[in-house]
């Protein structure tokens, strides 16, 4: 919709940063499933959008050539796109307000506007706030109902430098949160992954759980094994106590999760206090 507004061409620079603004800036923010983003070598950027648009490409929607310019193809010109009213009209507003902007006038407009995005800026002296650096916790998260720009956002936000999975199966349908694309992304944001599988619990542990008796059964079995993984755990500790460190897995609610327990085993090891990131009760 963006593109056929601005006549079906546009750098990647500015495509990134008119829905940026759209989510910035508008009463819809694009719509409730819309992109989020992260402060990246030019400032706000979306690694869902960015996989997104290469699926478009591959399937014959979009072109980029060498120039990295984006181009809708026939196929794509001929699209009819239903979007809601409001997010059609915001689209309208922004491209009307930022449509005629080049990628280097976007990029400082947004800097100007949006310091955070900056800290991670390649652009010389263009970096308007540090990257934060938490103290030293146990920290959890969980990615449940996040996209992964979202979920990577809130780590540097809470000053987190290292990603410690404990998914015994790093897969998962949603993007970005596959062992292999997790890890990549993470080292482009300079966030350090490890993954310690036998910290986890094998799905089929997991299967049939559905009463709140049988997951304290479960946990409970979990503690009891952990002693049996003294060299994951003495890894783990040393990584927590060498910079700020997260312990991640899937489940929003770290007490539906077997980190919460493992955090709480590691707290008896280790004089750290612990720390729930993106949730509260």
């Amino acid at each position: 919709m963006i593109l056929q507004q601005v006549g079906g061409t546009a750098s990647s620079v500015q495509m990134m940063k008119w829905a940026f603004l759209l989510s910035c800036e508008t009463p819809s923010h694009g719509g409730k499933t819309f992109y989020q983003f992260i402060p990246y070598r030019y400032g706000p950027y979306s690694f869902t959008l960015n996989q997104e648009t290469d699926s478009l490409i591959r399937n014959g929607f979009l072109e980029k050539g060498t120039d990295n310019r984006w181009k809708l193809t026939p196929l794509g010109k001929g699209l009819d796109l239903k979007l809601p009213s409001d997010v059609s009209k915001d689209i309208c507003q922004i491209i009307a307000t930022y449509g005629k902007l080049s990628g280097q006038k976007l990029i400082n407009l947004v800097y100007d506007k949006y310091s955070w995005f900056t800290i991670n800026s390649e652009l010389s002296g263009r970096r308007k706030e540090q990257r934060p650096v938490a103290k030293k916790y146990i920290y959890t998260a969980g990615y449940e109902g996040k996209t992964v720009d979202e979920f990577l956002n809130l780590l540097m936000e809470s000053g987190i430098s290292r990603l410690i999975d404990v998914r015994y199966n790093p897969i998962s349908r949603r993007y970005g949160f596959h062992k292999s694309t997790l890890s990549r992304l993470c080292s482009s944001l300079n966030i350090d992954y490890q993954h310690f599988p036998g910290l986890g619990i094998p799905g089929s542990e997991r299967e049939c759980i559905g009463s709140e008796n049988q997951y304290i059964t479960l946990f409970e079995n979990y503690r009891l094994n952990l002693s049996s993984h003294e060299k994951d755990l003495a890894n783990v500790i040393g990584f927590l106590q060498s910079e700020p460190s997260v312990l991640v897995c899937m489940e929003a609610n770290p007490n539906c999760c077997h980190r919460n327990v493992l955090a709480q085993h590691l707290a008896t090891l280790i004089d750290m206090p612990i720390k729930h990131l993106g949730y509260s009760t």
